[in-house]
């Protein structure tokens, strides 16, 4: 009972990845919001991301893209017959920049590859219901005694994955370009879960930071002008996270103290590697279809006390159409389904507050070529995922919890070419 609190306190307010697996994000740019499926694109900078090896095909000059990506969700723990949700509006940026020559370029990205920004519940959640189970049935006793209730409970945090690379492309053949490039992670985590019990407050706050490196590889074969193939393989980012907890008053303290929890400590948590394939075709002269599939090898990562939750690897289908109405406007359309091979009841509390749920997404989009330098990019996408329900265990404090969600981004992005 004591460990899973201290997973409950210390891990459980990770902030919704949003497109790809457990931790993975995709949604790195307008172009990928108006169509979800990129991983063989040739057609902006933003390939800089999803298919760096096709970064050839561009003309010649230098690009530089700014996206903005407004999102909102719905993001549900319903349990004891209510409702606990919250609801945040937030603004993620991303930024890509190429230099193309003849044989080679030289590119660079900032995107935000996990995290996904600030979540509150101003009325508690399954974690505080949770912590409230076991301090009454007397796990912390006699700091904390057994029989009260937890007033007023809170959960906030606040996460982001901020994610740095750069590298180089070099075409092999007049069929086949190539690239490679290096990575830096830098991850900074905000935690606040507090509540009054037995007229006592009770601050359990704390902040997480970890950095890693990385590296990213891409082939792009263009056996016609109809017919392109990109492929992408990130390797895994290593991260140790690193806690500090002297924002915690005396009682959240003693908490985490008492399971090993001081400032110093860390737990591993990688950002697993990802291969992506993606395919473009055109099947007409105005209409392309793009499939693509990306597989994450979270089974490979060190998740510390989460390594036996993973049943099996995540992985993503996403197919698009691209139909061009003239050479200015283009607009853009897409599904996306997210395979997540994790049980509600293998479940670990970081999942909890961030269930790796099945989902279905659909998007619309349009690119407009203002002039020859400049690029107007608009998206929308909705992700709606399958609510999964895990049943009570009382050893964990954990009553009956259904987690569901539903999540809506816009995608707004200017291209510049030099």
């Amino acid at each position: 009972m004591k460990k899973w609190f201290l997973i409950v306190l210390i891990m459980g307010t990770a902030i919704p990845a949003f497109g790809g697996g457990i931790d993975n994000k995709q949604n790195f740019s307008a172009a990928y919001v108006g169509s979800l499926s990129r991983n063989a694109t040739t057609d902006g900078a933003d390939a800089a991301a999803y298919n760096p090896a096709g970064l050839m095909q561009l003309k010649n000059g230098t690009y530089l893209e700014v996206d903005l990506q407004p999102f909102t969700f719905d993001y549900d723990h319903e349990f004891n017959g209510e409702t606990y949700t919250a609801s945040p509006n937030l603004i993620a940026p991303m930024a890509f920049g190429v230099h193309k020559r003849e044989k080679w370029a030289v590119w660079g990205t900032f995107t935000i590859n996990g995290g996904g920004g600030e979540t509150e519940y101003e009325n508690g959640n399954i974690i505080t219901q949770s912590v409230e189970n076991l301090m009454t049935a007397g796990a912390f006793s006699p700091y904390i005694p057994s029989g009260g209730a937890l007033s007023m409970p809170y959960a906030y945090a606040k996460s982001y994955d901020y994610t740095f690379t750069t590298g180089v492309s070099f075409d092999l053949h007049p069929m086949v370009s190539v690239s490679a490039g290096i990575r830096y992670v830098r991850t900074d985590k905000e935690v606040d879960i507090h509540g009054t019990y037995n007229g006592s407050y009770i601050l359990a706050r704390y902040d997480q930071e970890a950095d890693g490196f990385g590296g990213v590889i891409g082939i792009d074969i263009h056996p016609s002008d109809k017919l392109n193939i990109g492929i992408r393989y990130d390797s895994q980012v290593n991260l140790d996270w690193e806690t500090e907890t002297d924002a915690s008053n005396q009682l959240g303290l003693i908490l985490l103290n008492a399971f090993g929890r001081v400032d110093g400590q860390s737990y591993a948590r990688d950002l697993p590697a990802v291969l992506a394939l993606g395919l473009e075709w055109k099947v007409l002269p105005k209409l392309t279809l793009k499939p693509s599939f990306s597989y994450y090898f979270e089974e490979d990562a060190d998740w510390d006390t989460q390594n036996d939750a993973v049943d099996g690897n995540s992985f993503e289908l996403a197919m698009a159409l691209q139909y061009d109405l003239n050479a200015a406007w283009s607009l853009t359309a897409g599904y996306l389904y997210i395979d997540v091979d994790m049980k509600p009841e293998n479940f670990g509390i970081i999942e909890q507050m961030n269930p790796p749920l099945d989902c279905h997404a659909v998007a619309v989009g349009t690119r407009y070529r203002i002039s020859e330098q400049i690029t107007l990019i608009l998206g929308i996408s909705g992700y709606f995922y399958k609510d999964a329900t895990a049943p009570a265990d009382f050893s964990k404090g954990r009553p009956q919890v259904t987690y569901d969600k539903t999540l809506y981004i816009g995608g707004i992005g200017i291209q510049y070419r030099f």
